[in-house]
C-alpha cells in the first residue's frame, strides 16, 4: 500500500513537471494569489454558479445598506420606462458604486441629480458592485442592464481592473494549487510571481512586460464584446477611465495606463473620457482612499461626464463648485421664485429649497402645491424637496402618499424617498398606503410596501394588506411586502405562515427568510422551514437562514444540529453565520465547544476569530479547548491572536503549555495582542 501511494505521488509530480516543461502556461500561470490585488477581488465563480448573490436588502457590501431587487446599491427601477425619458446605465466596480460615501453621493446618482436640476428627464442606473471587473460588468449588462433598454452605457474602468483580470481569470484546479503550495520544485519551475501583476504601479513601471500586455488584452477583449452588444441593442457605449490617487500626487509617473486605454478606444471608435486631468486639478482631496472618490470627487466626476455631452444632448461647461446652502433668510425669495420662469428655473429653485433643509420648512405648502404641476420633472423635484425640509403636517404627508401612484415613475420614487425619510403620522398614512397596496391596478404598490416597511411597528394595521401582497403578480411588490413584514417586526407574527409559503417563491425566498428573522421569537413556527433553508442551493439563502434562526433565539434550540452541520458549509459567510447562531439558540457548551474548536482552524479569518470569541464566552466550561485556543496565539492574523489571548483569560486555570504561549504572546509585535495577553495573564494561573 505504501509503495503504491509513493508511486502515485511520484507519477503526479512527474506529470506536473511534464506540464510545466511542456509549456502548459495557461494552467500554471493561475497558481499563486497576487499579494496586493486578489485579496479584495469578488470572484464571480465562487458565488453559487452565478456571478453574485446580492439579491435583497442588506445582501451585499456594506451589509447594513439597502440593495434593490437587482441586488444593486440603487433604487428600484421599473423595466418599462416613462415616455420621453432617456436611460443611462453606469457599469463599474466599487468606485462607481460609491464605496465610502452614501448612495446618493455616488457619481451615477449625482449625475442624475444634475440632469434633473436642468429639467432633463434622464434616468440613471448604478449597475456596480465592489470587486467587479470588465468580465463581471459584461455579465451584468447581459443579466441586468439590457432589460432596461438604456440609451447610453457608461463603463467606468479603474486601473486595478486590468491587474484583476490578469490574476483572477487564471485560477487553476485545486489540486494544482495545492501542489504548488507544497512543492518547492514546482514553484521554482512555474515562477508564478513573474506572471502576476502584484499592484497597479506595475502598469507604469513594467508597461511593456508580457504580463501587462496580456492583462490589457483581456480587458480590451471584453470592451470590444461589450461595445458590440450595446451598440447592437441600439445604445451608445462610452468608456470612463478613473485614476488612482497616486497619479495626482507630486512625482506621479506619466499616465501610461490612460494613454494605452485611450489609444485602444480611438482605434476601436469608442468614445472615452479620461478623468485624470480634471481630478489632478482638484487634487488628492478628490479621493478618500487609494482609488475611491470622496463626496467632492464623485461630484466632480458627475460634472465632467455631464459637461462632456457623452450622456446625450449638447456638451455643457463643467459646473463650478456648489455654492453654500441657502439660509432661512433666503427662503422667502426662493418661494417667490417658484412662480417665475420656466420648468428648469422652478426645478433649480426647488433644489435650492431642498438644500436649505429644515430652514425651508415654512415653504412646504408652496412646494406641495407643485406636486400637481404638469411637468413630471417639477413634480419629482417638489417631492424631493418635501422630503428634505423635515417634519410635515399630516395633510402634506397624505399628499405625498397620493403621488406614490403618480403616472410617472420618477415622481413615484421621489415621493417614496421623501416619505421614507420623515416621521410619518400613522393615522394619516396607513389607510391610504393600504388602499394603494391592495389595488392591483396601481403602479404605486411597491412604493406603498416600502413606505409601510419604513414605518416599522406602526404599520401593523396594514398587516393584512402586506400578507395579501405576498401573492401580488409583480415579483418586486411581493419582495417588498416580505421585506416590510420583517421591518414591522414582532407584531407581524401572524404573517409567519404566509412567509413560510413565500419561501417556495424563487423571487422572494431570500426576502422571506429575512422577514422571519425580523419577526424574531414569534417566528418559531417557521423553524422547520428555516432548517430546510440551511440546505438551499443558494448560499445567500443559507446564510440568511442562520441569521433568522439566531434571531429566533433559544426557541430555535432544536435547530442546533442543523446549524452545526452548516458550520461545514463551503461558503465562508454561511459558516460564520452558523457559528454565531449556536450561542444565540443556546446550543450549550457540550454541543458547541467541539464545533468552536474545529472552527479555530477554519481557513477564513473571520470564522477563526469568532470561534475564539465564542470559546471565551463559555468561560471555564471551555477549559478543554485551552490548548487549541493557545495555538491561535501564533495565527497569521493579529485579530485572531488578540481574540485568542482575551478568551484564554476567561477560562480560569490553564495548562502550563497554554500559559507559556500566553506569556510569549505578551511579547507579540502587535500592541493589541500584547495588551490582551497581559490582561489575561493577570487573570489566570497555570
Amino acid at each position: 500500500m505504501r509503495l503504491r501511494e509513493l508511486a502515485g505521488n511520484l507519477s503526479l509530480s512527474l506529470a506536473t513537471m511534464a506540464l510545466v516543461l511542456g509549456g502548459a502556461e495557461l494552467a500554471l500561470r493561475r497558481l499563486a494569489p497576487p499579494p496586493a490585488v486578489a485579496p479584495y477581488i469578488t470572484d464571480w465563480q465562487d458565488w453559487d454558479g452565478e456571478f453574485y448573490t446580492v439579491k435583497s436588502t442588506a445582501a451585499g457590501w456594506p451589509p447594513w445598506e439597502d440593495y434593490n431587487g437587482d441586488g444593486l446599491r440603487d433604487r428600484d427601477h421599473e423595466v418599462a420606462r416613462s415616455p420621453g425619458t432617456r436611460r443611462v446605465v453606469c457599469l463599474g466596480d466599487s468606485t462607481t458604486l460609491g464605496w465610502g460615501v452614501s448612495p446618493p453621493e455616488a457619481y451615477p446618482q449625482v449625475l442624475e441629480e444634475l440632469l434633473e436640476a436642468e429639467g432633463d428627464p434622464t434616468e440613471v442606473l448604478n449597475v456596480a458592485l465592489g470587486g467587479w471587473s470588465t468580465r463581471q460588468e459584461l455579465i451584468a449588462y447581459r443579466r441586468i442592464a439590457r432589460k432596461y433598454r438604456p440609451d447610453v452605457v457608461l463603463l467606468g474602468i479603474c486601473l486595478n481592473d486590468i491587474a484583476e483580470m490578469q490574476n483572477n481569470l487564471s485560477r487553476p484546479p485545486r489540486w494544482l494549487t495545492a501542489l504548488y503550495q507544497r512543492s518547492a520544485l514546482v514553484r521554482t519551475l512555474v515562477r508564478a510571481r513573474e506572471r502576476e501583476i502584484a499592484d497597479v504601479e506595475q502598469l507604469f513601471s513594467e508597461r511593456d512586460s508580457r504580463r501587462v500586455r496580456a492583462a490589457y488584452a483581456r480587458v480590451f477583449a471584453d470592451l470590444r464584446t461589450l461595445r458590440d452588444e450595446v451598440t447592437r441593442d441600439g445604445a451608445s457605449f462610452v468608456v470612463l477611465v478613473f485614476p488612482f490617487r497616486f497619479q495626482v500626487l507630486p512625482g506621479a509617473p506619466p499616465p501610461f495606463a490612460q494613454q494605452t486605454i485611450a489609444a485602444f478606444c480611438k482605434e476601436q471608435g469608442i468614445p472615452s473620457l479620461d478623468l485624470l486631468p480634471a481630478i489632478a486639478r482638484a487634487g488628492p482631496e478628490s479621493f478618500h482612499d487609494i482609488d475611491h472618490f470622496s463626496v467632492a470627487g464623485a461630484r466632480l466626476v458627475a460634472g465632467e461626464v455631464l459637461a462632456s455631452g457623452l450622456v446625450g444632448g449638447e456638451a455643457r461647461r463643467p459646473q463650478a463648485e456648489e455654492p453654500p446652502a441657502p439660509r432661512a433668510a433666503d427662503v422667502p425669495a426662493l418661494v417667490r421664485a417658484l412662480g417665475q420662469g420656466g420648468d428648469r428655473e422652478r426645478v433649480a429653485t426647488l433644489r435650492g429649497l431642498a438644500r436649505a433643509g429644515p430652514a425651508a420648512q415654512a415653504a412646504a405648502p408652496e412646494v406641495a402645491a407643485l406636486l400637481d404641476h404638469g411637468s413630471p420633472v417639477v413634480r419629482a423635484a417638489a417631492a424631493r424637496t418635501l422630503g428634505a425640509v423635515g417634519a410635515l403636517p399630516a395633510k402634506l404627508q397624505a399628499a405625498l402618499v397620493a403621488h406614490l401612484a403618480d403616472p410617472e415613475e420618477r415622481v413615484r420614487w421621489r415621493a417614496t424617498e421623501a416619505l421614507e425619510g420623515i416621521a410619518l403620522d400613522a393615522g394619516a398614512c396607513v389607510q391610504p398606503l393600504t388602499r394603494l397596496l391592495l389595488d392591483r391596478a396601481s403602479p404605486g404598490r411597491q412604493s406603498a410596501a416600502r413606505v409601510l416597511g419604513a414605518m416599522g411597528p406602526e404599520a401593523a394595521p396594514a398587516l393584512h394588506a402586506l400578507v395579501a401582497a405576498l401573492d401580488d403578480p409583480s415579483p418586486p411588490v411581493r419582495a417588498r411586502a416580505a421585506w416590510a413584514l420583517g421591518r414591522v417586526g414582532p407584531p407581524a407574527h401572524g404573517a409567519v405562515p404566509a412567509l413560510v409559503k413565500a419561501l417556495d417563491d424563487p423571487e422572494v425566498r431570500w426576502w422571506a427568510v429575512d422577514a422571519l428573522g425580523g419577526i424574531g421569537p414569534g417566528a418559531v413556527g417557521a423553524m422547520p422551514a428555516l432548517v430546510a433553508a440551511l440546505r438551499d442551493s443558494s448560499s445567500n439563502v443559507r446564510w440568511r437562514a442562520t441569521l433568522a434562526l439566531a434571531a429566533i433565539g433559544p426557541a430555535a434550540r432544536a435547530a442546533a444540529p442543523a446549524l452545526i452541520e452548516a458550520t461545514r458549509d463551503e461558503q465562508e459567510h454561511v459558516r460564520l453565520g452558523a457559528v454565531a447562531a449556536l450561542s444565540k439558540v443556546e446550543a450549550g457548551a457540550e454541543a458547541a465547544l467541539p464545533v468552536y474548536r474545529r472552527a479555530l482552524a477554519d481557513p477564513a479569518v473571520r470564522v477563526r476569530e469568532l470561534a475564539a470569541k465564542e470559546i471565551g464566552l463559555l468561560g471555564p466550561a471551555a477549559a478543554p479547548a485551552a490548548d487549541d485556543l493557545a495555538a491561535r496565539l501564533a495565527d497569521e492574523d493579529a485579530g485572531v491572536r488578540a481574540r485568542a489571548a482575551r478568551s484564554l483569560g476567561r477560562l480560569g486555570r490553564l495548562p502550563r503549555s497554554a500559559h507559556r504561549l500566553l506569556e510569549q504572546a505578551a511579547q507579540d509585535p502587535e500592541s493589541a495582542v500584547r495588551a490582551e495577553a497581559a490582561k489575561s495573564l493577570a487573570l489566570v494561573r497555570p
